[in-house]
């Protein structure tokens, strides 16, 4: 049970990190962009705890598994998230880019 608590908050803060260093800007659907997070905080977490275990022997597998969950549940998640994102974006419009340019100004 440990683990998979611990594995949430490690997914969780890790994919909110990717969403904002990389995804927010690069994707322009939000459920891409979230899904694609959540994989690379998975694959992240995974690959930092694999080189945790490592004892000599393959690690990689049994790191990834350990956050297989908690990426599913976070990925239900930012789903969910992503599908109300979309759904208000479409409602309301994206905004034009003369609109941000001058709220920078």
């Amino acid at each position: 049970m440990g683990s998979i608590i611990g594995g949430l908050i490690a997914i969780l803060l890790l994919s909110m990190l990717w969403e904002w260093a990389l995804f927010k800007r690069v994707m322009d659907d939000p459920v891409k962009g979230k899904l694609s997070s959540v994989a690379a905080a998975w694959l992240t977490a995974g690959t930092l705890a694999g080189f945790g275990m490592a004892d000599g022997g393959p690690f990689f597998t049994a790191a990834y598994l350990i956050y297989l969950l908690p990426a599913l549940i976070i990925g239900g998640w930012a789903f969910y998230s992503g599908m109300k994102a979309r759904k208000r974006i479409e409602e309301e419009g994206s905004p034009d880019l003369a609109d941000l340019a001058d709220r920078f100004e």
